[in-house]
């Protein structure tokens, strides 16, 4: 590849970063409270939602839904069969 051809990609590289780095980017966000730990414990879903806006009053919101692990007892592995790891088949259910 010739000089010219790299000197000149890395110079326009430069230039479209330095127009990226110059806009404005003045953010407000507010977070909502997640559920509880002890909910995640017990594999209920835990919801988180993220609002943002900018200088010119553009609001966007962000959501999150996870859902919580599932205790392993002995009446999960029945309703939802053996964990799919070596080590989870090889052991005996104990809950979280």
């Amino acid at each position: 590849m010739k000089i010219a051809t790299l000197i000149t990609a890395a110079a326009a590289a430069a230039l479209i970063g330095g127009a990226a780095f110059a806009q404005q980017s003045t953010t407000t966000t507010t977070t909502t409270v997640p559920a509880p730990a002890a909910a995640a414990a017990t594999g209920t879903a835990v919801a988180t939602s993220v609002t943002t806006t900018d200088a010119s009053g553009t609001t966007v919101t962000n959501s999150t839904v996870t859902n919580g692990p599932v205790p392993d007892t002995r009446a999960n592995r029945a309703k939802y069969g053996q964990p799919m790891s070596n080590a989870g088949k090889r052991t005996a259910p104990r809950g979280n």
